[in-house]
């Protein structure tokens, strides 16, 4: 037990935590202040997740035609307040744009108009245009035939999982704002997890190796067991570091106030389709759960390859190409489009049974190397 936390110090020394600490920074600064800092990004996004927030606990995932009904009347009410700002307005009088109607089909060869217009709608501290157009938004996706064109474009499996969410489910108007900003989030969150486990277990046998302490470690008391230790002491670090950063992002992500839209179906949201049936607050939980096994795989990839190379050179450019690998493939096709219906449903199983299994494979093919590597 002692030998196992020499070697988690050994790991946690304080130039590769600093290291992480430097790259955690600058990578967030690169591929997530963005997505965290200016949510929603802009209008009409504001303005839709705005509508959706009031929307989600008064109607849930679906709304009927009723609730449509009443979903149009606040819209016009929101018309009618345009209207009453148009129709007081001397500017708005002067150039003929007097009702919504008129403004919203704007002349753009009218110069006056289009004066007006531009002031209102980019200068002025007006909200209905940006609001109108939101709510217009939502009628136009509850309108949409969006699932029998997706059925008219594809064949097999893909096809039958759009017939079935046709059949299934009732007209849903929600953005996909929310579910692209989480899914955005994630990947980068995983590129990040990926670099900072790649940083502090690709010296884990290299470095005794420089050091030539390997043979001394070989021919003491614990003998070839102390591979299995520094092993176990990097699976473990890899767990730690992962669900530090996780916890640490997550909670970053938590100030995005997306907690509305937990309840809701995958299949509520537009833009996006999934083979599987579940809520947001589901699909977030997989993430998780793919991210922290990739994660750890990627621990002992990054471990093997220390075993393997015999100085720091090889073992940075062997570890760009496998992170190149992994951020081209791995994040996109096993993390944030696991579920995604446009890609074979088999493509992520797939995906992970490889992995894991070229990861016992690289564990193996290293302990039968150190098991029979003489010592000097």
């Amino acid at each position: 037990m002692q030998l196992f936390w020499m070697e988690m110090r050994k790991i946690f020394s304080w130039k590769i935590v600093a290291l992480i600490v430097f790259v955690n920074v600058l990578l967030y600064w690169a591929l997530l202040e963005f997505n965290i800092t200016y949510f929603p990004n802009g209008r009409p996004s504001g303005d839709i997740f705005a509508i959706e927030q009031q929307l989600i606990p008064k109607y849930g995932a679906d709304i009927d035609e009723e609730e449509y009904k009443d979903l149009v009347s606040m819209y016009e009410q929101e018309v009618k307040k345009a209207n009453d700002f148009l129709a007081h307005d001397p500017k708005a009088q002067e150039v003929g744009l007097t009702t919504y109607e008129e403004f919203s089909n704007v002349d753009h060869e009218n110069e006056l108009q289009w004066e007006y217009y531009s002031y209102l709608v980019f200068h002025s501290k007006e909200d209905f245009p940006w609001v109108l157009q939101a709510w217009e938004s939502f009628i136009e996706r509850y309108q949409s035939k969006a699932l029998q064109s997706e059925i008219e474009h594809t064949s097999g499996a893909q096809q039958q999982r759009f017939k079935e969410l046709l059949n299934d489910r009732k007209h849903t108007i929600y953005s996909g704002i929310v579910l692209d900003n989480f899914q955005s989030i994630t990947e980068n969150l995983a590129i990040i997890i990926l670099f900072s486990i790649a940083i502090l277990l690709s010296p884990i046998f290299l470095r005794d190796k420089v050091t030539s302490i390997i043979p001394l470690q070989y021919t003491s008391k614990k003998g070839r067991k102390t591979f299995w230790i520094k092993w176990l002491a990097g699976l473990v670090s890899a767990v730690f570091i992962t669900i530090v950063l996780m916890i640490i992002y997550l909670t970053m992500y938590a100030t995005n106030n997306t907690y509305s839209h937990f309840d809701l179906p995958l299949s509520s949201f537009s833009w996006y389709y999934y083979w599987y049936d579940m809520t947001f607050l589901q699909y977030i939980i997989l993430t998780i759960v793919a991210i922290f096994i990739v994660s750890v795989l990627l621990g002992i990839v990054s471990m093997a390859i220390s075993v393997f190379v015999h100085n720091t050179i090889a073992m940075i450019g062997i570890q760009i190409i496998v992170m190149f690998g992994m951020i081209a493939g791995v994040t996109k096709y096993m993390i944030t489009d696991i579920i995604w219906v446009l890609h074979p449903k088999w493509l992520a199983p797939a995906g992970y049974i490889l992995l894991i299994s070229l990861t016992v494979i690289f564990t193996l093919y290293a302990w039968r190397r150190e098991s029979h590597k003489d010592i000097l």
